[in-house]
């Protein structure tokens, strides 16, 4: 089936149902601007923990703007992302031992390379966690880390499966550069559950702007995730709401489309970058989540790609600690 046959007609209906989501950005939001590195996050905000209890043993839980989660193993946890900072991520430790009480983090799987998710990696890997991500990405996140690259970490060429025959976890790279060059997703075939980082944003404006991001590939990988739409009945993103697992997939490529037509458009016209801020609006996601930090820089992307213009991207994503 093509991605059109899918697609909703009109995403106007955002603009109502959604208007009244606009907020202040939350504490520890870092807005990753090409070239720059993350702002310290304000000290006067506060930190908000929401968990989700997705199936017996499996959680996801939204810190702050950032989703994460966990599934009890029987040899311990393995938890998906990081948190953006140190003390997000012990804020999570306390809510897993909460939830989770006596069993250690086993495994650490971060779903990508960006600040955001893995800002907060140090705590959990320096207590015993395994490293998990792409393969290509395992010593670009070391460095990033400043921790000398581990035997133990565990790269993802293509699946790795963890759990047991009751409860299989699969971690998959869909094999192209999407968000960025080392998507990984979360897969628990049996509970239906898909941890999908940032390939899915729901309700929230997607982030473009990663070096080796690829259109192409993030539209091929959002066609994979539809082609497993009979074994996911959970999806949750990397931001935004958890909802029905065609809603957030669809919502994502209504976007990246929407944003590369209209970026296209202006390019081939010789419209000026200069006048982005009146061009580039695109009403059906005004308010969302990050649309007024991040939907022009991504059109300024996606414009100067039409152009043939090489822009560098994100080149690293930094951690910080408090």
């Amino acid at each position: 089936m093509s991605r059109n046959a899918w697609l909703p007609a009109s995403f106007a209906w955002l603009v109502i149902a959604f208007a009244l989501m606009a907020a202040p950005a939350p504490a520890h939001a870092q807005i990753f601007l090409p070239g720059g590195e993350p702002p310290i996050p304000p000290k006067d905000s506060t930190l908000t923990i929401t968990v989700r209890p997705l199936a017996p043993g499996v959680f996801a839980a939204k810190v702050n703007f950032v989703w994460t989660g966990w599934v009890e193993l029987p040899d311990g946890i393995l938890l998906i992302d990081a948190t953006p900072a140190d003390s997000c991520a012990a804020a999570l430790a306390d809510t897993i031992a909460a939830r989770s009480p006596g069993k250690a983090i086993r495994y650490l799987v971060l779903t990508h390379d960006h600040g955001d998710h893995m800002g907060g990696a140090r705590r959990f890997l320096d207590a015993g966690a395994v490293l998990v991500a792409q393969t290509g990405k395992l010593a670009d996140i070391d460095s990033v880390l400043g921790r000398p690259p581990s035997k133990t970490d565990i790269g993802i060429t293509k699946k790795h499966r963890f759990g047991t025959a009751k409860m299989p976890v699969d971690v998959i790279w869909l094999g192209h550069p999407a968000h960025s060059a080392g998507d990984v997703i979360v897969h628990l075939p049996v509970q239906k559950i898909l941890f999908a980082g940032d390939l899915v944003s729901y309700r929230s404006v997607p982030w473009l702007l990663d070096r080796d991001m690829s259109v192409k590939g993030w539209n091929t990988s959002l066609d994979s995730l539809y082609s497993m739409r009979a074994k996911i009945d959970s999806l949750v993103p990397g931001h935004g709401l958890i909802a029905p697992p065609l809603d957030g997939i669809r919502f994502t490529l209504a976007y990246i489309r929407d944003a590369d037509a209209k970026a296209s458009q202006y390019a081939v016209n010789g419209t000026p970058l200069t006048a982005v801020r009146k061009w580039g609006y695109l009403g059906a996601y005004e308010g969302l989540e990050f649309y007024d930090e991040i939907h022009f820089m991504n059109i300024r992307r996606l414009y100067n790609e039409a152009k043939g213009i090489k822009t560098p991207g994100r080149i690293r994503v930094g951690a910080y600690r408090e």
